[in-house]
């Protein structure tokens, strides 16, 4: 039995995740998980081909530009969403810490 090809997988995963549908909290929480596993193993792949300069020869400097362009919008995007609800987290948490008070 072959091994299914990259585009394979991605096409499989993309599929799966299109299909998702939760239900409850612990339903969104797995379909995040899911999620960032398919953008770690991405990631992943485009580092190997990054930093190959064999696979990048390949590639003239406007399709390179336009690798570019794409990732880095979509790293503003996501650490835009990242820093929202890191803030988000960090103000609960302040709220929740106890407060010392200091009698003179």
């Amino acid at each position: 039995m072959a091994s299914q090809s990259w585009t394979e997988i991605i096409k499989e995963r993309r599929k799966s995740l299109d299909a998702m549908t939760p239900k409850d909290r612990l339903g969104y929480v797995e379909g995040c998980i899911q999620s960032l596993l398919a953008i770690n193993q991405s990631v992943n792949g485009w580092m190997q081909w990054l930093s190959n300069p064999i696979k990048m020869s390949k590639f003239d400097e406007e399709e390179l530009k336009t690798f570019f362009d794409r990732l880095k919008q979509f790293a503003i995007d996501f650490l835009d969403f990242d820093e929202k609800v890191t803030e988000k987290d960090e103000r609960e948490r302040e709220r929740e810490r106890p407060r010392i008070e200091h009698f003179k």
